[in-house]
């Protein structure tokens, strides 16, 4: 079955390629730019809010696990955060081939517990789209105040993602718990956290290096969109990372 996922550039399989995944309510791609600039392997974004469904939180992480191998790539690292780590964790842990070289998540966890704002999805039944909805989520996306040019994109992109994507990501985000299966996850994973998020705190990262061998953990100056609010210290974390697994 064919994962149905979008991506924003095409790859060449005979390389290694990193492949970010965006967060939920619609986060869109334009959170990674210029970023491929910075790393040695080539890199798209799963552009996810924009693919066909189901837009059940694991099912679209096996999906990820099932691009990988359309793709033919035999060495990635999935770069995530907020809900798209959830995506990456469950692509792990589907990774029979071990084609999935290593995981860089920021400001995300196993499951819900913690997380706050339980009735969110309700209101994205009743407020989708609307800015009395969106206004308050990037607030909490952003411990500091957001570039207007990313804020224009960010509500531009929202605009064009159906209601049912949101919501069926943000409800099944908050259904499932993926705290047993940590285990079966191989690669390296490094953790760069964003220090002031108040969403996914230090107890989610807690919950992550108790289920997975093989961790390290970064903090780092900023909320929940860490890669745009400390964006220098996260891509060298990544590099960080793309040296690790080289070496292997």
């Amino acid at each position: 079955m064919a994962s149905n996922l979008k991506i924003t550039r095409e790859l060449d399989p005979k390389r290694p390629a990193v492949l970010f995944i965006p967060g939920g309510m619609a986060t869109p791609p334009a959170v990674f730019d210029g970023i491929e600039g910075e790393i040695p392997w080539q890199s798209a974004v799963i552009d996810w809010s924009r693919s066909p469904g189901p837009w059940d939180i694991v099912e679209l992480g096996n999906r990820v696990e099932e691009l990988v191998r359309e793709l033919g790539l035999e060495r990635v690292i999935l770069a995530a955060y907020s809900a798209g780590g959830v995506m990456a964790l469950q692509a792990a842990i589907a990774d029979k081939e071990q084609r999935i070289a290593g995981l860089l998540l920021s400001n995300t966890g196993p499951c819900a517990i913690g997380h706050g704002d339980p009735d969110l999805p309700k209101r994205i039944q009743e407020q989708w789209f609307s800015m009395e909805l969106f206004e308050p989520f990037i607030s909490r996306c952003f411990a500091r105040s957001v570039d207007p040019a990313l804020k224009e994109k960010m509500i531009a992109y929202a605009k064009q993602v159906d209601k049912e994507t949101v919501y069926q990501s943000s409800k099944t985000l908050r259904e499932h718990d993926l705290r047993p299966d940590l285990g079966k996850i191989a690669c390296p994973v490094v953790i760069a956290h964003g220090s002031l998020d108040k969403a996914r705190t230090l107890e989610h990262v807690k919950m992550l290096t108790d289920g997975i061998a093989d961790t390290e953990v970064f903090l780092l100056n900023g909320g929940h969109t860490i890669m745009v609010e400390d964006r220098d210290n996260w891509v060298e974390k990544l590099n960080y990372l793309i040296q690790k697994v080289t070496k292997q």
